[in-house]
């Protein structure tokens, strides 16, 4: 143990940190929800009903009767781990097993941190993902990021070190476990091609056959493990694909935005408009019509083409910028009266709104939810500071290069949801966000030293000593 501890100082603080983050905070939701626990766990994405389901024998569905429509949207491992998990042990155990895993996923960022920016990057980088306060709230409920995140995170470790060390038994790990990772969470589908599109193109005057075959190999194994779900598909729905989510997405969220945009109202206004309660449902929307769904869509947001530009920009600060504290206090049972309805990154223009803002929390915990924003603004223009000056010293390589990839992709996949983004499409990425961060402020800070230092040495120059 003590060598262990010798050697894994840092990941053992980290899981130590993170662990107990994560059983606070879920012993302040389970007291304010009467100890009860599954109304502690319980998402309102439909996961424990799938688990409920494949225990009870009625198949993979949301229904709660006859005749258990099969579900078109979620993918199958997280349903059937929490399912074989509970069956094993009560949903205790899953959120024991949904703890570990939240746990251990700062430690992977430490790993992925450090190989691409060195200790000190990965160290701070791990201990930022522990106490980041939305992902503690995520690692025990049963929403999908805990489990994604674990699996996608430990694909990229695989898949950074096929990159330095270009071994088989790397690439054969990046990509199976891509695949499991797709398996939870649909957003990364296209990885399996753009991951190799991406090696093959950044490796173009070096490539050999071998070399070609090895990267190949990563996403073909990825298609491979998500081949089954796809076919299932095929028979449930008479179409090839991995989900309904896009189109459901499409409908559901993105249209109901751009009218509110247009129309000066609210989402909840246009939502039950436009898409109504049957369609919201969950397994109105599936592959067989998906679309006809995405047509409908289309021919709406054709004609609000300006509010779809607004939007997409209010999704992009949203996406970088949403603190998420309303959420975390409300599941601890702390309420009040919201009222900022603007991303936070406005108020900066008027100083006076945000005084106000900033005074109308300050009375309670509330504060937090201005300070934190404002931190998250402060992290994204640290972030773009990082990779500019990354650009600027031509330090980039292939393994910071993807990271920045892989950020642009979460966030423009992410415009799809309109109005209903926030601070959990983030999670996944914070890795490389709080990496880029933190690059950027011992950068930025090194430099106002050396202008400091410089300005005093002029000083010195002007002023000699008698």
């Amino acid at each position: 143990m003590k060598n262990f501890f010798s050697q894994y100082k840092w990941e053992t603080i980290i899981f130590c940190v993170a662990l107990i983050m994560r059983i606070a905070l879920f012993g302040v939701n389970f007291s304010n929800n009467n100890y009860d626990l599954i109304q502690t766990i319980h998402g309102d994405d439909g996961y424990y009903e799938l688990s409920q389901n494949i225990i009870a024998g009625n198949g993979f569905s949301f229904d709660t009767e006859p005749p258990y429509r099969p579900n078109p949207l979620r993918p199958p491992v997280w349903p059937y781990v929490i399912a074989g998990t509970a069956s094993v042990g009560g949903y205790w155990l899953v959120l024991v097993l949904e703890l570990l895993m939240g746990s251990l996923i700062p430690v992977f960022g430490l790993v992925l941190s450090r190989r691409i920016f060195g200790k000190w990057f990965g160290i701070w980088t791990g201990l930022l993902m522990a106490i980041e306060p939305y992902s503690i709230l995520l690692s025990f409920i049963l929403y999908t990021e805990t489990c994604f995140i674990f699996f996608f995170l430990l694909s990229l470790i695989h898949l950074m070190r096929f990159i330095d060390e270009r071994e088989v038994v790397q690439g054969v790990l990046a990509g199976l476990i891509l695949g499991l990772a797709i398996l939870v969470k649909p957003t990364v589908q296209f990885f399996p091609i753009l991951i190799p599109l991406f090696l093959l193109i950044a490796w173009r005057k070096h490539l050999t056959r071998g070399l070609v075959a090895k990267v190949l190999m990563i996403g073909v194994l990825a298609l491979a493990v998500m081949m089954p779900w796809v076919y299932r598909n095929k028979v449930e729905f008479g179409v090839w694909g991995m989900s309904a989510q896009p189109a459901f997405n499409l409908y559901v969220y993105l249209v109901p935005t751009v009218l509110s945009i247009d129309n000066g109202t609210n989402f909840q206004i246009e939502s039950e408009v436009f898409v109504g309660r049957d369609d919201s449902d969950g397994s109105t929307i599936t592959l067989a019509n998906g679309d006809e769904y995405k047509d409908k869509a289309m021919k709406v947001l054709m004609e609000h083409k300006g509010a779809i530009i607004k939007s997409t920009l209010i999704t992009l600060a949203t996406f970088f910028t949403h603190d998420g504290m309303l959420t975390v206090l409300q599941y601890s049972g702390i309420t009040f009266d919201n009222i900022l309805r603007v991303p936070a990154l406005s108020l900066l223009a008027h100083p006076m709104e945000l005084v106000r803002t900033i005074a109308h929390y300050a009375t309670s915990l509330a504060i937090f939810i201005p300070i934190v924003r404002l931190l998250w603004i402060a992290v994204t223009l640290l972030m773009l500071w990082g990779i500019i000056t990354l650009f600027r010293r031509r330090e980039m390589n292939t393994e910071k290069i993807l990271g920045i990839f892989i950020v642009l992709y979460f966030a423009m996949t992410t415009a799809i949801n309109g109005l209903g983004v926030n601070a959990r499409f983030r999670v996944p990425i914070l890795i490389y966000i709080f990496s880029f961060a933190l690059y950027g402020l011992f950068t930025l800070w090194g430099y106002i030293l050396g202008k400091l230092e410089k300005r005093h040495e002029e000083t010195l120059d002007n002023h000699p000593r008698i």
